[in-house]
């Protein structure tokens, strides 16, 4: 693989989403000329208010390169443990940095390509060093090539319309189904987990005081029988942190293996059956209320709650993925964040993952390491976490065959690592 110092020139990111943004600032910042291709043909991209976690890499990510000033997350906040009836069962000192995915897009945007949004009303001034930057909405990737040190993507539009861009380099930066994968014929070990997430938010002001009260400050797992909650405040997509306006964000894993009962739940309201997620209000009200009447006897009141008042759920097949190659064409082509590797989300750690990629780019960039080295490094430690948040959802949904199967597997790699084998 060829390697070159130096920071590209012009770069073309295929996926508007966090990972894609989180790249296309720092490129901007260091000023090369970026063009985002996204498919989705909004100007801003629906969030369903879903709630992330912000890691180390993301936190100095955005010290360094997010000029807007606003604040990005609820910080610290600790972890309890609810097993069955027993809502107190243990405190501990696990912390994480909570917002909501909605809030993080929006302060990207707004230091990439000065969008205007109520989270971000006065975007902030280019610096002198910024090179260009463009976000084209509705632009989906339908080829690629390179030749003697360029790429061309082949993109068309809503419109119908074909048009081509070349570039020093592009990202993958398009998620599990990543079409850039599916362009360079990519294999991917996908796997889907046994079990599936419905999510939801509500408003903290729409609970009872007692239950809003016991969610407001902390994350709270919940276990059940084979199932399992996880809960936790985060902002709304404009940006509210005071109490009362914030959003308890809550993620319900529940086995359902591949039978006609996930086939159903996957069919929306319209008959159209999705290969991943139903979105928010478009999941069949009766597949949901029967889900329901069948679950809430066996809650505690306070998760009940939750879920009764909740409106628009929505509800994704857990899968993970993992690229064996990140880097393509002597280096010109590189898959990023959730296109290289798709993690079960028990350890919310996407984020922090596309956040990590872009930072260790820049090491790339700048001369300090390889691009080989970043490739092996990126995936060893994509492997630990998808090894590990495997183990996590057998333990917790699956069942003790799964869990030592995935955990004994965990190990030998962690080991291997150790090694110097992996």
């Amino acid at each position: 693989m060829a390697v070159s110092t130096g920071r590209p020139r012009r770069v073309v990111i295929v996926g508007g989403s966090i990972s894609g943004l989180f790249h296309g600032v720092y490129l901007k910042r260091h000023g090369s000329d970026v063009v985002i291709l996204e498919q989705d043909p909004k100007t801003i991209r629906s969030s369903h208010n879903a709630g992330i976690a912000i890691g180390p890499a993301a936190l100095e990510f955005l010290a360094k390169y997010d000029d807007t000033g606003v604040q990005s997350c609820i910080p610290g906040v600790r972890t309890r443990l609810a097993y069955r009836q027993n809502l107190y069962w243990k405190d501990t000192n696990i912390t994480k940095h909570l917002t909501s995915w909605g809030l993080l897009y929006r302060i990207l945007r707004a230091n990439f390509d000065g969008l205007t949004s109520e989270a971000v009303p006065q975007p902030p001034k280019p610096r002198e060093s910024d090179g260009k930057a463009e976000y084209r909405a509705g632009k989906r990737a339908t080829g690629l090539w390179y030749h003697d040190g360029v790429v061309t993507v082949q993109f068309v539009g809503e419109d119908g319309k074909e048009d081509r861009i070349t570039a020093d380099l592009v990202l993958g930066a398009d998620g599990l189904h990543s079409t850039v994968k599916t362009l360079l014929a990519q294999a991917t070990a996908k796997e889907y987990s046994g079990y599936v997430s419905w999510r939801g938010t509500i408003n903290e002001s729409e609970l009872s005081p007692k239950t809003a009260e016991y969610f407001a400050n902390r994350t709270v797992l919940g276990f059940y029988e084979r199932n399992y909650f996880v809960c936790y405040p985060i902002p709304p997509d404009s940006g509210s942190f005071a109490p009362g306006t914030r959003l308890i964000n809550w993620v319900w894993y529940w086995n359902m293996d591949e039978s006609y009962e996930l086939d159903q739940v996957l069919t929306d309201i319209h008959g159209y059956k999705h290969s991943n997620t139903v979105p928010s209000g478009l999941i069949n009200p009766e597949i949901w209320k029967k889900h329901l009447a069948n679950t809430v006897p066996s809650l505690s009141p306070t998760f009940a709650e939750l879920l009764l008042k909740t409106e628009n759920p929505f509800v994704t097949k857990v899968n993970d993925a993992i690229c064996e190659r990140a880097t393509y064409h002597d280096g010109h082509v590189i898959l990023v964040g959730d296109a290289l590797s798709t993690f079960r989300p028990h350890f919310a750690l996407a984020t922090e993952q596309a956040a990590k990629h872009c930072l260790a780019l820049g090491k790339v960039w700048d001369g300090e390491t390889t691009l080989e080295q970043w490739e092996k490094e990126a995936i060893i430690w994509a492997t630990k976490i998808r090894l590990g948040s495997r183990t996590m959802g057998a333990g917790h949904v699956r069942g003790w065959g799964e869990f030592f199967g995935a955990a004994w597997e965990s190990l030998v790699f962690m080991v291997r690592a150790q090694l110097g084998w992996a």
